[in-house]
């Protein structure tokens, strides 16, 4: 066999192994917050945030008249999550805190994401691509849930 036919095999074997290697992890999009305009009012969104979550077992907290804070402790942590927060450490959870404000007849609700620490350390969340898509499709079925529930009354 020639040289160049030995440095063709090699490169072949190589070049197989390097498309074998699993993809990068999805990098953050710089999006830290998700809106909704929903067509009812706050007291009404707020009402159907925390129907939702109950019915998926999640507490929400209001600390204000505007604010419901959803958390849930996370078992391991992301590749892109920690290269924002840091690597996993046990107990961590994520806050999702959802705030509702009044815009004439509608409401729009702001998601933002957070991680925390047991020590007190917060993160806010840089959302990935597949973190957006699912974000706003959450966001879009509490809209129709909340829009289809009051056209009901």
């Amino acid at each position: 066999m020639t040289r160049h036919g030995l440095i063709l095999i090699g490169a072949l074997v190589l070049g197989g192994c390097v498309t074998a290697a699993p993809p990068p992890p999805a990098q953050p999009t710089g999006v830290a917050e998700l809106r909704v305009t929903i067509n009812t009012t706050p007291d009404y969104v707020r009402q159907t945030i925390i129907a939702r979550a109950a019915a998926r077992g999640t507490a929400g907290t209001s600390p204000n008249a505007r604010t419901i804070v959803l958390e849930r402790e996370i078992p391991e942590t992301t590749a892109a999550l920690a290269a924002v927060c840091g690597p996993h450490q046990p107990g961590r959870r994520v806050r999702v805190v959802l705030t509702t404000d009044r815009a004439g007849p509608r409401t729009v609700v702001t998601e933002r994401r957070f991680l925390l620490d047991r020590g007190g350390a917060r993160c806010a969340v840089l959302l990935t691509p597949e973190d957006v898509a699912a974000g706003n499709r959450s966001l879009a079925e509490l809209k129709a849930q909340a829009e289809t529930q009051v056209a009901g009354r």
